[in-house]
């Protein structure tokens, strides 16, 4: 009776151990503030809105940042690492094998940083593309 009991108690866990990171969410909020509250914040090259947001971007991808005031830029990245539930995977994979599977989902990974600040260069800005003041038939000096 023991041994049937054990037997089953292996089996039900081997069909709940695959890959806890199968299990994880597959997005996370990342928080971004601008240094200055009027700029606007693009992740990923869409726009998502001025001074603060809080976007909820895959885990498994490299986020690429931007505040912008006018002509005045500031950039930051965040990349993923390993999650914790990510390295028990690895663990878990020594001891039985189906844990490996959470290798390939997002939420074997997370943000190194899931709030980031965004330094915009201080400065006048004109809150204008200064190549809008050049003439559509180009400078004089470019004829």
């Amino acid at each position: 009776m023991f041994r049937l009991s054990m037997v089953a108690a292996i089996s039900l866990s081997l069909l709940v151990a695959p890959g806890c990171s199968l299990f994880a969410p597959h997005s996370q909020t990342l928080q971004v503030t601008a240094s200055d509250p009027d700029a606007e914040i693009i992740i990923n090259g869409s726009y998502q809105g001025r001074g603060a947001v809080a976007v909820r971007v895959p885990r498994n991808q490299s986020q690429a940042v931007m505040a912008r005031v006018g002509d005045r830029v500031g950039t930051a990245s965040v990349q993923p690492v390993i999650s914790t539930t990510g390295v028990l995977d690895v663990v878990g994979t020594f001891f039985f094998l189906f844990p490996i599977l959470g290798v390939i989902s997002p939420g074997f990974f997370k943000l190194e940083r899931d709030s980031i600040t965004v330094v915009v260069p201080p400065g006048k800005a004109t809150g204008r593309n200064p190549l809008a003041a050049v003439p559509l038939g180009g400078l004089e000096g470019d004829r």
